[in-house]
């Protein structure tokens, strides 16, 4: 019954089969499932088949057909499409000379098959696979990219093509001589080939055989058979292979295997190859339970070639939660000599380590009390610094809070012990630069009560504090006393107590005001704050020093009663801290534009209290404390802050970062730090476009001081849209060895998440403040 005018008509193919067909001018809404078919000319037959022919399209649901002619067989649910075959659905698109399905069981075929997925604006953003397709890639920078322009992840546009696509059933595909790439059609740059291309969507997995990954028509990945997912989910595999070289390992060269042992346990096993040390394992397993957390690493290098030692590195940390507010774990770090780190890796966070804990503990807390048991010993590295061990340490503090009235509460008992440690200390006198040890052993209790009594208003507040410090020692020797001199005496500690009273106010008020300059409108803040603190001067001579030492003069510690950190050392005071702050803040946008402050403590009496060998100091005030941060209007970040000593009338710290970041991909930051007799440095970073795509980066850190640099970094980075490559070559000195290493990598990034080489984007954004990935610059910059 052929209908040559059927162009226009919408046909409701539940409803033909029951022998009704609607008007096109006054269609009805299709219900789920049902399917709508519109062409130049449509052939209806009795045996329950139909043709569409000419601009022929075919509906159902999300899904749609196009093609020259499409032919539906009602019996067995089967769509043959003849010339310019093309199947949608949500984004991805199907093309061919010709399609054939059956739609009930999904099975068919596509012959010559391109393809293109397109993400649908509408669709939920989901976070990208971290996985690179045939292999079993990581990139934890990658899941967090985001498209040029947009706040979606990378992987928004892919296409390819096949020989043929076969569908094998309703949750597979199979596809034959299969290409894949992420770039723009005419950008051939890359392609992920596959002789056989199988996609699961069940377990959301594809399987590939004789896959080979091409860069600029080069095949730089093969492999014979793999398996990945397709969306963000664990899978075992082979991650893909990093590779670079260091001027103390030579090349470098891993293959990491993951293995994803359930859904809350995983393993990472990597054999790493060094060229001039050797064969190096590692491994880390990883679990997560509802009460128990861990991260378990270790590297294992049975024979260095150049110490011919035995080397490893070992990190246990593990953490449990429970009811009630329980909560504790174990953080042993070790490694096998001092030395490691300056051989094995060229991460300053690292090499600059001079102790390694080894810790155990239990906590519990809750909205009054916190308890903390403690066991701590250190692994240390330098030959010099070696912290008391804490075998164990007891804490409790409380806190309650009433309308008018606060009450605090700490208590801690300590054992503290160094005897293994005693005849690497004794080595010390021969080194001038050595800083003051004991090695005395013991324990100590310290109670410590304190009430205060915020009064707060609007326009100001006030706080008096009252407290008493009382601790006690029991010593099992009296130790020796190392001085910077290198000489070695008896030390006269002794099993004693100390009582001290504590009293404080601290005050404040808060003014502004509301102006104009030019066109914007501003709030100026004056907020002036006093410190008082009285402590009477108690002698502590006798006591031995387990954990203090004299705290950094800064902003923060002129407003703390004790100028010693630990609890050795209560220093007498009489004293007040005076301290102005005035910030500028945007009234449009509430952005605070300007910030100073400016403080000074002033002493009343002499103060008495002080560390063994130390000299005492006595002045009437303290060195002036500034700090300035400004956020302009040009793109200017400025942080500043100076201390001077108004008794020899010199600067004694300074510090100064300045940054410029106009737009994203243009950073400049210059930053000095200098501390008297001990730092000189200055510190310039920059990452700007150097040509279109191009990027230039870079880091000098130099040691005016020492008249060497710390660390430097010279880099390169290109983003082609669907690609992006970046070669930097680091320079790093290390705590432990004044020897710099030299570091090269080179990462290559395929379509936001298959990265090959040396990963540095850690390293880069450590090094440069401001760092941004070229893939995430919007393109019209």
């Amino acid at each position: 019954m052929p209908n040559d005018r059927a162009f226009a008509l919408l046909l409701l193919l539940p409803t033909l089969m029951g022998g009704q067909a609607l008007a096109a001018e006054n269609p009805a809404p299709t219900a789920p499932g049902a399917m709508t078919i519109d062409a130049d000319r449509l052939e209806m037959y009795l045996d329950r088949k139909m043709h569409a022919v000419g601009d022929a399209e075919l509906r159902q649901d999300d899904k749609a057909v196009f093609g020259d002619r499409i032919e539906y067989k009602e019996l067995d649910k089967e769509v043959r499409v003849t010339g310019n075959a093309r199947l949608e659905q949500r984004g991805l698109v199907l093309q061919g000379p010709d399609l054939r399905l059956r739609l009930d069981e999904r099975e068919g075929e596509m012959r010559e098959v391109v393809f293109t997925y397109t993400r649908p604006p509408d669709s939920v953003v989901e976070p990208a696979s971290p996985y690179l397709p045939g292999t079993r890639i990581y990139d934890p920078d990658s899941t967090v990219a985001r498209v040029k322009g947009t706040d979606k992840p990378p992987m928004n546009f892919a296409r390819g093509d096949a020989k043929k696509l076969v569908f094998d059933g309703p949750q597979k595909e199979k596809l034959y001589d299969a290409r894949y790439t992420s770039c723009e059609v005419g950008n051939n740059d890359w392609y992920l080939k596959a002789g056989e291309l199988e996609i699961n969507h069940q377990t959301q997995t594809g399987t590939a055989r004789n896959a080979v990954l091409e860069f600029k028509g080069l095949p730089i990945f093969y492999t014979p058979w793999v398996d990945f997912p397709f969306v963000s989910r664990r899978k075992s595999g082979f991650l893909a292979p990093n590779f670079g070289t260091t001027s103390k390992t030579g090349f470098d060269f891993s293959a990491p295997y993951y293995w994803n042992i359930a859904p809350n346990m995983d393993a990472t096993i990597t054999p790493r190859y060094m060229g001039k040390r050797g064969t190096q394992v590692g491994g880390e397993f990883r679990y997560l339970t509802s009460h128990f957390s861990g991260v378990n690493s270790v590297e294992y290098l049975p024979d260095d070639n150049q110490t011919g030692q035995t080397r490893y590195y070992a990190r246990l940390l593990n953490n449990f939660n429970l009811e009630n507010g329980w909560t504790g774990g174990v953080d042993i770090e070790r490694v096998s000599d001092n030395r490691y780190f300056s051989d094995m890796t060229t991460n300053i966070t690292s090499t600059s380590r001079v102790n390694l804990p080894q810790n155990g503990r239990v906590a519990y807390d809750d909205n009054t009390w916190n308890f903390l048991a403690l066991v701590e010993q250190y692994q240390t590295l330098d030959g010099i610094s070696y912290p008391y061990q804490r075998l164990p340490q007891l804490s409790l503090k409380g806190e309650k809070e009433w309308d008018f009235l606060t009450m605090n509460t700490f208590v801690q008992w300590t054992q503290f012990d160094r005897s293994s440690l005693a005849p690497a200390a004794q080595t010390m006198a021969s080194d001038p630069n050595a800083t003051l040890l004991t090695g005395v052993t013991g324990s100590r209790t310290v109670i410590n009560p304190s009430v205060s009594i915020p009064l707060v208003r609007s326009y100001g507040y006030i706080t008096p504090k009252i407290g008493v410090n009382y601790t006690s020692y029991n010593l099992n020797n009296p130790g020796f006393t190392l001085t910077k001199d290198g000489t070695v005496t008896n030390s006269e500690f002794q099993s004693d107590s100390r009582t001290v009273p504590i009293f404080s106010l601290d005050s404040g008020m808060y003014f502004d005001r509301d102006f104009r300059v030019g066109k914007n409108s501003y709030t100026q803040t004056l907020e002036p704050r006093i410190f008082y603190v009285y402590i009477p001067y108690t002698d502590q001579s006798r006591l031995p020093i387990f954990d203090t030492g004299l705290a950094d003069l800064s902003m923060d510690t002129l407003f703390t009663e004790n100028q010693f950190t630990g609890q050795d050392r209560i220093n007498d005071a009489n004293q007040v801290t005076m301290a102005f702050t005035s910030r500028l803040i945007d009234s449009r946008t509430g952005i605070q534009r300007l910030a100073a402050t400016v403080g000074q403590r002033f002493y009343f009496s002499n103060r008495k209290v002080g560390l063994p060998g130390a000299d005492t100091v006595i002045n009437n005030s303290s060195d002036i404390v500034a700090a300035v941060t400004a956020r302009l209007r040009t793109h200017w970040n400025i942080d500043a802050a100076w201390q001077y000593n108004t008794d020899i009338d010199r600067t004694t710290k300074a510090n100064l970062g300045t940054r410029y970041n106009p737009e994203p991909g243009k950073t400049l930051n210059l930053g000095y730090r200098f501390t008297r007799d001990k730092l000189e440095q200055i510190d310039a970073s920059a990452e700007w476009p150097i040509a279109p795509q191009w990027y230039a980066l870079g880091r000098w850190n130099y040691s005016l001081r020492e008249n060497r640099p710390i660390e430097g970094l010279a880099g390169l980075e290109y983003d082609a849209g669907c690609w992006q490559g970046r070669t930097v070559i680091q320079r790093v000195s290390t705590a432990t060895d004044k020897k710099p290493n030299y570091a090269l990598f080179f990462q290559l990034v395929l379509g936001g998440s298959t990265s090959i080489g040396s990963n540095p984007m850690s390293l880069l954004k450590r090094s440069i403040s401001g760092y941004t990935n070229a893939s995430l610059i919007p393109e019209d910059q």
